[in-house]
């Protein structure tokens, strides 16, 4: 497959975006500075107008066919985009529907603003394909999957800490699986200038997960930590195989940097005191030169499309 590079940005439009940037931050300044002064109508009118007028100028202007136009409706359909979560959130905290004090960022209102950020993000990921739509979606997505983990801990008991960890586990895993299963899709659909993105997404909220519980505390309960660190280790490994298979240097880079992550960590935490600092450096360092050697080993067996 022939990839065709994309147009080049050129200086002009460059001069163009930093202008756009500037004068939204001024008004965005400006807003903060009377925020208080703006009343409860003013606020919400303050940040609903343009997104608003983003998100319509941005769909009108998708099928032009001017390339300018083009890039223009996706600058605003980005901008749109991640204004419209704090959107509705601003919009639910002056009808006084959140109670941020009590339940901060797991009030079930801002789980909804999230949901409804994600799906516009989403609409613009599939009328507007591009790399910032599908940054956009990802990261409205990402945000979704933190705040649903923030209001699920909210209105389920808290029960044993390991099975609770777990259970945080098999959610992560199903999100970062279900970013694969859309890389796959768009690779299917030969939008390859999209996959990484979807690879990066999947990959990384695996491994953060998989990692971040590993590195959690058991209390005396040894066992639990193991199979925590075994998952995680794994879930590296796993990712260092399949990135041969699935011609990605990405899970490779991915999988040998929480490799070293976990086996750092396991080194540092368990050995360090029995072995001393120095030695564990030592092993540190050789582990780094094996997984740097073998990493790029497996780079010269991926290709990369050209």
């Amino acid at each position: 497959m022939e990839f065709v590079p994309a147009r080049r940005v050129g200086i002009n439009e460059i001069f163009v975006y930093l202008g756009s940037l500037v004068i939204f931050l001024a008004l965005a300044f400006l807003v903060s500075l009377n925020w208080k002064a703006l009343g409860s109508v003013g606020r919400i009118l303050s940040i609903l107008i343009p997104t608003i007028i983003m998100l319509v100028l941005g769909w009108l202007l998708r099928g032009s066919d001017s390339t300018y136009l083009k890039r223009g409706a996706q600058a605003l359909w980005l901008g749109g985009c991640l204004l419209s979560g704090l959107t509705f959130w601003v919009i639910f905290y002056e009808l006084d529907l959140m109670n941020l004090q009590e339940l901060g960022p797991s009030d079930p209102w801002v789980l909804l603003g999230c949901l409804l950020a994600t799906v516009l993000a989403g609409a613009g990921f599939i009328f507007l394909s591009s790399i910032t739509q599908s940054i956009t979606f990802h990261l409205w997505g990402s945000i979704l999957l933190l705040s649903f983990i923030g209001w699920l801990g909210n209105i389920i008991p808290h029960f044993n800490h390991f099975y609770e960890n777990l259970s945080l586990l098999l959610i992560g895993l199903i999100a970062g699986g279900l970013w694969l299963v859309l890389s796959e899709w768009l690779r299917v659909r030969e939008k390859e200038s999209l996959v990484w993105i979807s690879q990066i997404f999947g990959a990384l909220t695996i491994l953060n997960f998989t990692s971040l519980l590993a590195t959690d505390t058991y209390g005396f309960t040894w066992w639990q930590e193991i199979i925590m660190v075994v998952i995680a280790f794994l879930a590296s490994i796993a990712f260092i195989v399949i990135s041969v298979k699935k011609q990605s240097r990405i899970f490779l880079y991915c999988g040998a940097a929480f490799l070293l992550f976990i086996i750092t960590y396991v080194n540092f935490e368990h050995f360090a005191d029995k072995i001393g600092m120095p030695i564990a450096l030592f092993i540190t360092g050789v582990l780094l030169i094996g997984i740097g050697l073998g990493t790029g080993r497996l780079r010269r067996h991926i290709q990369v499309p050209k």
